[in-house]
């Protein structure tokens, strides 16, 4: 028996517009039938609801778009790091699969906008690869960084990350530490100022306060959901199985970017655990480095298993879609 995954990997033209056009169904039909209401939270997210209501038509275009943005960079990313070694569909129908299925997606565009500006940094990062004098792409990162930040407070929590990244990337340096710095402080700065001198306010900084202090442990009760997170994670870890076992073929460059990008899926694991409140905030950024990191294995990985292992993660993807919308 043989199942190959070869038309997602490699498809033609039309089996990529026809992915998008499903997607963009798949966003409606669920606009139509969700009953379930997923308001946008935080504080941009108040004054976003008050603006632009997440469950109106126009809410759901904007994230669906943000979404396709995303799935390009994405594209773009492995084209030009290639650390999948091989041009590949795999990673954009994997996130495109999540984001659409995972209905709290859907009109959140402020946490959509705020993983496109971390995948910004992520990709401006990459950039920087032995290149301890990269000072403009250090600050860009960061910058990009800090603006994902003013949507979703959380984010702030990455900047461990991205150093540590840059240790990895071998691209860290007194230089390319201070750029970042100044960076990430700029747009809070500029923010700051504004809201003082001109809104005559400063009620981002208790909320800011409470991501340092404030700790919540996960307390869900939703057992379906909380099977459909343990199957998903269980995949996960199968796929980092099959990308350890398979990265000896990997130069070095494209070895250091994965570990980035698995400890980027850690950073944001932690974030999920101590902030678990705001988990809808979180998920298309978890989305597109999940859709990274397994779309490694789905695409170089060709054997039975890790095959019937995608089809068992499109069910169960599906299954929960159908579980949101009549349950």
């Amino acid at each position: 028996m043989r199942i190959s995954l070869q038309k997602i990997i490699t498809p033609s033209i039309f089996t990529v517009i026809l992915t998008y056009v499903l997607c963009l169904g798949l966003w409606f039909i669920s606009f139509i039938l969700n009953k379930h209401v997923y308001p946008i939270t935080g504080y941009v997210g108040t004054f976003a609801e008050g603006f632009l209501p997440s469950q109106s038509i126009i809410a759901q275009l904007i994230s669906f778009i943000l979404t396709v943005l995303n799935s390009v960079l994405i594209t773009q990313m492995n084209n030009k790091y290639a650390f999948i070694r091989t041009r590949t569909f795999m990673p954009v129908f994997i996130y495109l699969l999540i984001s659409s299925f995972w209905l709290p997606i859907h009109g959140n565009y402020v946490a959509t906008l705020a993983s496109l500006f971390v995948l910004l940094a992520i990709f401006l990062t990459l950039l920087m690869y032995k290149d301890t004098r990269g000072v403009e792409q250090a600050f860009l990162s960061f910058f990009f960084l800090a603006l994902s930040s003013f949507l979703v407070h959380e984010f702030a929590f990455l900047i461990l990350v991205f150093w540590i990244g840059y240790a990895l990337l071998r691209c860290l340096s007194y230089r390319t530490f201070f750029a970042s710095v100044i960076g990430f402080i700029t747009p809070w700065i500029l923010l700051y100022s504004i809201l003082t001198f001109i809104f005559n306010q400063t009620e981002l900084f208790p909320d800011l306060k409470g991501i340092i202090y404030q700790y919540q442990l996960f307390e869900f009760v939703n057992l379906p959901t909380m099977i459909y997170i343990g199957i998903m994670f269980l995949i996960f870890s199968i796929t980092m199985i099959g990308m350890s076992s398979n990265t000896r073929h990997d130069v070095i460059q494209a070895r250091n970017e994965l570990v980035f990008f698995r400890l980027m899926a850690f950073g944001l694991i932690l974030i999920l655990v101590l902030r678990f409140s705001n988990f809808v905030s979180y998920l298309p950024l978890i989305a597109a480095i999940y859709a990274l990191l397994s779309a490694y294995t789905f695409t170089l990985v060709k054997n039975l298993f890790y095959s019937i292992t995608f089809i068992v993660f499109c069910v169960v993807s599906f299954a929960y879609l159908l579980y949101q919308l009549f349950i």
